[in-house]
Parts: C-alpha cells; structure tokens; sequence
C-alpha cells in the first residue's frame, strides 16, 4: 500500500475506532465530528423516484477522454444525496455507477448495505437535507504508478456541505476518495475501476 494512504488509514482507524465504512458500497456517510448528545434517530423513508424538487448532481457533459473529470463527476454522484428520496447513502453510488466500469457497477447493484444509514444520516434527514459534494483533486500518492493509455489513479478530496429544507446548514462528507480508472483502449472512456475511501478525521471539539 503507498506510504501516503497508509498513513492515512492508519489515522482514521486510530481516532475512529470502529467506525470503518462500508466497502462495496462504498461507505456511508462520514462524521467529522461526534455530536455532544446523540442526534434522535429519524425513521428513513422509502428510496423514490427524484422529481422536480430533488437536490442531487445532474449528469452533464464532460470529456470522458480525462481521467480526472471522471473521478471528480463520480465523486460528486456518489455523495450527493438527499434525504428527502434516499433512504440509504447507497442510493447515491447507484445514481454514479454511470462512471463505474461494468463489473464495478454489476457489484454496486448487487451490494445490500449491512447496517443502518448512521447518525450523521439522521441528522441530515431531520432537517430533509440534501448533500452537496465539492470534489477537488488532491495530491496523488508518492509510489502511485504513472498513468498509461488504458490506466490511472486518482485522488479526490471531497469536502461537503449539508443544507436542509428548513434553512438549517451543517456538515456533508468529508473523504478522500483512491480511486482507480481503467478504459478498453485509447479512445474509450475512462471508468472507475476500484474506490478506497478514507474518511476525513477532525480533532474533537474541546471540553468548556
């Protein structure tokens, strides 16, 4: 593994102890910082159809020919939710399987989340919030290995920002997303082949 991701695995998992995401899913929902007193937990309603007032990425047209526009526009699907339609964040990875490769997105849509959607979701879907998911490149790792014509890695640092329906503005999801891009030849597009998610870690709020 690249001494970069290393160290940062190694860092979540030390101040977030048992709070790993989900793989294959990708992962759920990050929460940079644990609330004082629990959020009361808000029964999710049933995935539906997106209409008019649905708050999540619309697909555009990119040039599919750049590896990094993939991964940004995978990233902002793939965190861009709303509580007022999704019942789990999963239903966000399978509005971005678009930019999955097939065998990737067959695995998405097989994927039965293991656990509830988490506190954080809660949180959101108390204020019926949706996610905005500002996707930035970020410093690839030091050992990452050159891209060729039909591979490449990326790194997306995505640092969100939750709004809610009734005026309230919180914190989205924080990550850095490793994401690997493979196409079937010089001319084809690229498409995310494998995700590893880390998810961002803040110091604890201080004690008055």
């Amino acid at each position: 593994m690249p001494r970069t991701r290393a160290a940062a695995l190694a860092l979540t998992a030390l101040l977030l102890a048992g709070c790993a995401g989900e793989r294959d899913g990708d992962t759920g929902p990050t929460a940079p910082t644990v609330p004082a007193t629990p959020s009361p937990k808000v029964p999710a309603a049933s995935s539906r159809p997106l209409d008019h007032d649905a708050h999540v990425p619309r697909a555009g047209r990119i040039d599919e020919g750049d590896a990094s526009a993939v991964a940004l526009k995978w990233a902002e699907f793939a965190y861009g939710y709303d509580t007022a339609y999704d019942a789990h964040p999963h239903a966000a990875r399978l509005r971005a399987a678009r930019y999955l490769t097939p065998e990737k997105a067959a695995a998405a849509t097989s994927y039965s989340p293991a656990s509830g959607p988490g506190v954080q979701w809660n949180t959101w879907a108390s204020h019926r919030a949706w996610t905005e998911a500002h996707a930035a490149p970020a410093e690839p790792d030091e050992d990452a290995e050159p891209d060729t014509g039909t591979l490449a890695h990326r790194v997306v640092a995505v640092d969100g920002t939750a709004h809610g329906r009734d005026g309230w503005t919180g914190p989205g999801p924080r990550l850095h997303a490793y994401l690997t891009l493979t196409r079937t030849g010089p001319d084809a597009p690229w498409r995310v082949s494998d995700t590893d998610i880390v998810p961002a870690v803040s110091p604890p709020s201080r004690r008055p």
